[in-house]
């Protein structure tokens, strides 16, 4: 069920990020009032069997019966991910491994569906977004690299963590990057996409209620870490 742009974060008490792979999926369970992970875990797809796509749906459901068994009510989730490389990056990848991930994607798609709960849509975080970001954070130049050392360094100094896989410090920063930089540029985009059509219009009455929109949208935005401070 998507949910992009229908209501704040704010009315949601956590949010599920995903960092999917075809065997080993990170996760991070972020409570959003207290803006950081309540818990991180894996997702890993058995060896050997006859339907992996199958093995990762089975997981989906340990881990959504994990979080209801810890008080959080699956209504009040707000599910994200990484988002799927749109080719073959060379270097290890295989076509094989990037349709075992576009399978990945595809049952997560289809499990948060089925079970009615709300996703943000269905593209995900870029990788470009979350290296752009730490590289701001840590005053980084634009060409320099990010590493999943980098990362996972970050992640765990920032909300002392211990004993994290790349996977789940790299959902971790998913779920650090969505809140605090991609919840508001979507927003700005959409307001400024808002803004374009209204000047092509000259029916008041559809002005107005665009304008309206514009309004509700900006209520939606978050005041960010860096705003903060």
């Amino acid at each position: 069920m998507r949910v992009k742009f229908q209501k704040g974060l704010e009315e949601y008490t956590h949010l599920v990020m995903f960092d999917l792979a075809t065997r080993v999926s990170g996760v991070c369970v972020w409570d959003i009032r207290e803006q950081r992970p309540l818990f991180t875990t894996v997702l890993r797809v058995k060896e050997g069997v006859e339907l992996p796509a199958a093995s990762l749906y089975e997981e989906l459901d340990k881990l959504f019966a994990d979080i209801e068994n810890r008080g959080i009510d699956l209504k009040n989730i707000l599910i994200y991910q990484e988002a799927m490389p749109a080719q073959v990056s060379g270097g290890n990848s295989t076509v094989q491994t990037f349709i075992s991930l576009a399978r990945s994607h595809a049952i997560l798609d289809l499990y948060t569906f089925v079970k009615g709960l709300a996703v943000y849509d269905y593209t995900g975080v870029f990788p470009v977004s979350t290296h752009a970001y730490l590289r701001r954070i840590l005053g980084r130049e634009r060409t320099e690299k990010v590493t999943k050392q980098d990362i996972l360094s970050y992640v765990k100094e920032k909300y002392d963590l211990e004993s994290l896989t790349f996977d789940e410090s790299d959902a971790v920063f998913l779920a650090e990057t969505f809140i605090n930089v991609k919840w508001n540029k979507d927003l700005q985009e959409e307001i400024r996409d808002i803004k374009r059509h209204i000047k092509e219009l000259v029916d008041p009455k559809r002005i107005a209620v665009l304008k309206k929109e514009q309004g509700r949208l900006a209520g939606l935005k978050l005041k960010v870490e860096e705003e903060k401070g």
